[in-house]
């Protein structure tokens, strides 16, 4: 018979609980000393970055080359064009491990029916040595890379940074040894509880640095397919007829920008984006820890 692990009595936890974090959440906003607590076990020394997704950058130029007059030249291809996803090929290069999750955890303790449950989290460092060879295994630096693709292409949105969650439900040790890269659904994502937390505890997470989405009101035609889409952090809804966003709750994942029909939400993307992201995530974990 099998020893059950720490990990094992975590999954089972988290499987039965998840869904009262929302909760949990509202707990936190009504009782400081509570959400002091609950952040100091749990998210102290977080850093999470929100990545919008490659296809949002992908849709801006489809949109830009429409707006082209026939005779513009194209100013820009593929191959000079700055992507998101660079920041995690950049970081899976540097790491010395690479450890994929068989399942995540989000989406079978949800029972997601929109995405599948067996895209897992991607963790790098010396610390996702440490995790249960029950729950994945560790792969090459080019099987990350194969691994973030197919999350890009299932239509999930990448996260990066130090989790301190994942430390310790994982049990891997110092929350400075372990990297997390999530690709997380609309519906299922554990940070979907942002908006019912204080603002003391959504600090952390954050938008990817060198990013801004731009709303053209005046290309809005209200027809609310961004809200129906549900936001996961809540940042647009549908009010008297009219969408209004909340600037301030977005995290630039970028899923409004890809469903409009009208072309009214846009990505820039500054050309030092992945630089000052890597510079952020790198003080972080050391990925290249023996």
């Amino acid at each position: 018979m099998r020893k059950i692990s720490i990990s094992d009595i975590s999954i089972r936890l988290i499987h039965s609980t998840f869904n009262t974090r929302f909760f949990m959440a509202r707990a936190c906003q009504k009782l400081p000393p509570l959400a002091w607590l609950v952040n100091r076990i749990l998210f102290a020394g977080d850093d999470i970055q929100v990545l919008p997704r490659d296809a949002t950058i992908k849709t801006n130029l489809a949109v830009n080359v429409q707006e082209l007059d026939v005779n513009t030249k194209v100013p820009f291809s593929n191959e000079n064009t700055v992507l998101p996803s660079q920041v995690l090929g950049e970081m899976i290069k540097r790491s010395r491990y690479h450890f994929i999750m068989d399942t995540c955890i989000c989406r079978t303790s949800n029972d997601c029916q929109n995405y599948p449950h067996d895209i897992g989290c991607l963790f790098l460092g010396k610390g996702s040595q440490r995790i249960s060879s029950t729950l994945g295994r560790t792969v090459s630096a080019d099987e990350a890379i194969q691994h973030i693709n197919r999350c890009q292409e299932a239509g999930l949105v990448p996260i990066i940074g130090r989790n301190k969650i994942d430390s310790l439900w994982l049990n891997t040790g110092p929350k400075e040894e372990l990297l997390s890269i999530c690709h997380c659904c609309q519906c299922c994502c554990l940070w979907k509880m942002t908006s019912n937390l204080p603002e003391s505890m959504t600090g952390s997470f954050s938008s990817m640095e060198g990013v801004e989405i731009i709303f053209q009101e005046e290309k809005c035609n209200n027809c609310g397919l961004c809200a129906r889409n549900q936001c996961f952090v809540e940042s647009i809804i549908m009010e008297e007829g009219r969408i209004t966003r909340n600037m301030e709750k977005c995290r630039i994942c970028g899923r409004c920008v890809e469903i409009c029909p009208k072309g009214a939400l846009k990505i820039e993307i500054s050309d030092d984006a992945v630089k000052r992201s890597l510079a952020r995530v790198e003080p972080l974990v050391d990925v290249e820890l023996e």
